[in-house]
């Protein structure tokens, strides 16, 4: 028999290191669910939300799979799962090397499925449904240069939702994905920081401000609820109104030559063209 989600069980947030996994773990845990974190990097000092936090990387499918056993034995069956954990690194097509482009697929893509079928094996084992929410990004739907990988692996997550949500409902489980656009956190701290984008961004953006990872916490807190009890396959973008123009673009190419593009920033004064590995 399925239950209602929505306040009284355990969830599951990846990527939990950062500040999104932060803002998500916070809202589920005044929600009223046992928050536990999944992680590559070891637990603070402070667990804050989290009631429990295991180390593991979710592109090795045996560290995946030991984490959700210690998980589930420790604080029962998952009802929502929330895959926030990703990677991002700017580039060119013809400058990307082969290296970075399957970090994208293994932690984007691959990972989020180990997570995914781990976590709803478990979950139509235990009879009681659930709810998966994927962090995929407002770049799933349009392009913006030197970002390419991502835009691929994150757009590749939207079928992965529709898949599984059209599998997995059978078992009372509900798939979705939320799609955020340009969220002030550490993984977009340096690129803010540079002359002129915050508000080229802001001037881009109907509702006037950047997202915070409240934010999309509030979104993944509905698609986990009882009121979204009849929501699967869906795709909730979150982004302030930025997708109406299409994607803010931080870097432009110049195509004035043949066969000799140059680059310039595409917002501000001054992009940086270096976008480190980091959770969500």
């Amino acid at each position: 028999m399925t239950r209602a989600t929505g306040g009284a069980g355990v969830a599951l947030v990846t990527g939990a290191a950062g500040e999104l996994g932060r803002g998500i773990a916070d809202r589920l845990h005044a929600d009223g669910y046992t928050v536990v974190g999944l992680d590559r990097a070891p637990a603070p000092a402070d667990l804050g939300p989290f009631r429990a936090w295991t180390v593991a990387d979710q592109t090795e499918r045996t560290a995946v799979d030991e984490a959700l056993l210690a998980l589930t034995s420790q604080h029962g069956p998952l009802d929502v799962v929330v895959a926030n954990a990703g990677y991002a690194k700017f580039g060119s097509w013809l400058d990307l090397d082969a290296r970075t482009f399957e970090r994208h697929v293994s932690v984007n893509l691959v990972g989020t499925f180990h997570v995914l079928q781990a976590a709803a094996r478990r979950m139509a084992e235990a009879g009681r449904g659930g709810s998966l929410v994927v962090i995929s990004s407002s770049l799933a739907l349009t392009h913006a240069d030197q970002v390419g990988p991502y835009c691929v692996t994150k757009s590749a997550l939207l079928d992965l939702t529709r898949s599984m949500a059209a599998e997995l409902g059978v078992h009372g489980i509900r798939v979705n994905a939320v799609l955020p656009g340009v969220v002030e956190t550490g993984m977009t701290h340096g690129m803010l920081a540079a002359p002129g984008v915050r508000d080229d961004l802001v001037d881009r953006t109907p509702l006037r401000r950047l997202g915070a990872p409240q934010d999309i916490a509030a979104a993944v807190a509905f698609l986990a609820s009882a009121d979204a009890a009849w929501v699967s396959g869906a795709t909730l973008g979150v982004d302030g109104g930025q997708s109406l123009y299409g994607q803010p673009q931080w870097m432009r190419q110049r195509r004035h030559t043949f066969n000799e593009p140059t680059w310039e920033p595409g917002l501000g004064e001054h992009t940086p063209t270096d976008h480190k590995e980091s959770t969500s």
